[in-house]
C-alpha cells in the first residue's frame, strides 16, 4: 500500500472523490442526451444513478460540468424560461455524444468483467 503523508483515510477519500467525479461524467451526459437541463435539475436527477443528493456536494457537480464544457463535451448558456433568476442550461455536444457512446461500451465491458469475477468467486465458495 503506498504511503500517504496525510494518512490512509485521506488517500481513500481522494481516490473515492476521483471515482465519483469520473462516474459523474457519463451520468450527466446520459441525462443531457436529448434534453438540455440546468445544473439543479441535473443534481436532482443523479439519484437515479445511485448518488444520494444530500451526500453529493453541488460544487462537485458544477465543477464536473465546467470541466466537461472545457473538454467540449457540453455547452452552456443562460436559459430564458425561468420566472426567477436566470439559470445556466447545459446541452451535450456531438463530441459529448461520441464520448458517451465510448463510455457505454466501456461500462458494458466492465459489467462483463465484474460478472466473470463474481461467477468465479461463487464457484470457489461452493467448494
Amino acid at each position: 500500500m503506498p504511503h500517504n503523508r496525510r494518512g490512509p483515510r485521506h488517500g481513500q477519500r481522494s481516490q473515492r472523490r476521483r471515482r465519483v467525479m469520473r462516474f459523474l461524467q457519463p451520468c450527466l451526459l446520459v441525462m443531457l442526451h436529448g434534453n438540455a437541463a440546468h445544473g439543479y435539475s441535473l443534481l436532482n436527477g443523479l439519484g437515479e444513478f445511485g448518488f444520494e443528493p444530500e451526500n453529493l456536494a453541488p460544487s462537485l457537480v458544477y465543477r464536473t460540468l465546467r470541466e466537461m464544457e472545457a473538454q467540449g463535451l457540453v455547452t452552456s448558456g443562460w436559459g430564458t424560461d425561468s420566472m426567477g433568476p436566470q439559470r445556466r442550461v447545459y446541452q451535450i455536444t456531438p463530441l459529448g455524444e461520441r464520448h458517451l457512446a465510448q463510455w457505454m461500451e466501456d461500462l458494458q465491458r466492465m459489467r462483463q468483467e465484474i460478472q466473470a469475477v463474481e461467477a468465479a468467486y461463487q464457484r470457489i465458495q461452493q467448494k
